[in-house]
């Protein structure tokens, strides 16, 4: 490698630092996501927390053959879920540290990180309570910020 930049990416080492926020802030959801279901596993639960599980518990959804009750259904989906996020953002954080200019120029990985936080972000303002749309926000501002800051 030489030891002169192209002129259009003497300025794009900007674009690391956002997007690594960014990935961190997918770490930071998947990760506070299963804790968060592994304290609601293992906590004791409130006669609210009883009865709803209980209500999931009655119902069961047959699909392909294997029948699974409402309750293993949320929670596998929750799970799974999270653990996605997380295997994603690992991926992304090894596909930059591989390949830099992935995050240097404007690229289709850029622009795909930004879609789906976005996406994310428009979920959980309808569903969801305020930390992952705050997490969300900060994820896709990173994630704009690193592709405005990188080279065309």
């Amino acid at each position: 490698m030489s030891a002169t930049a192209p002129s259009d990416l003497r300025h794009a080492p900007g674009s690391l630092r956002p997007f690594k926020v960014g990935v961190g802030g997918f770490l930071l959801l998947g990760t506070a996501h299963l804790a968060f279901d592994a304290a609601a596993v293992w906590g004791e639960p409130t006669p609210q927390q009883e009865a709803s599980a209980a209500a999931l518990r009655a119902s069961s959804v047959t699909l392909l053959g294997l029948e699974r009750t409402t309750f293993e259904v949320v929670h596998g989906m929750s799970s799974a879920m999270a653990l996605f996020v997380i295997a994603c953002a690992v991926l992304a954080l090894f596909a930059v540290r591989h390949s830099p200019a992935l995050i240097e120029r404007r690229t289709a990985f850029g622009w795909t990180l930004l879609a789906a936080s976005a996406i994310g972000l428009a979920i959980s303002a309808l569903l969801l309570p305020p930390p992952p749309i705050i997490v969300l926000t900060v994820t896709s501002c990173a994630f704009a910020l690193s592709l405005r800051r990188a080279a065309p």
